[in-house]
């Protein structure tokens, strides 16, 4: 029997979260989406993942400080963020707060799956 892979989207584009949501439960994940920070900080009370994939821009507000928030939750845990908005000095800083690896949009599920 293989381990239930629990993986959490922290994306505010609705469509894309759902499109990303389905991929990977289609791949056998167990998925669960937030649309910001303080929805990732309600839902981490009870919903524990080993993965998850953060948008770089959250609305008006950063993705890092869910990186930061994830990173504190679980030590091990495999975070991707991405952006539509690359740059070398955000990459750096996310990979500095935490993150796994640092994807440029589109990505796509194997994209991301690769870099877990």
């Amino acid at each position: 029997m293989t381990a239930i892979r629990k993986l959490l989207i922290v994306e505010d584009d609705e469509a894309f979260a759902r499109t990303l949501r389905r991929s990977f439960e289609r791949r056998g994940y167990l998925v669960e989406a937030a649309a910001s920070h303080e929805e990732l900080t309600a839902l981490l009370e009870r919903f524990h993942p080993a993965y998850a994939v953060v948008d770089l821009k959250l609305g008006g507000a950063s993705g890092l400080a869910c990186v930061q928030t994830l990173r504190a939750a679980d030590a091990a845990m495999k975070i991707v963020v991405l952006t539509g908005f690359a740059s070398i000095a955000t990459a750096v800083e996310a990979i500095k707060l935490g993150a796994s690896y640092y994807l440029a949009k589109p990505s796509n599920t194997d994209d991301i799956e690769a870099a877990f």
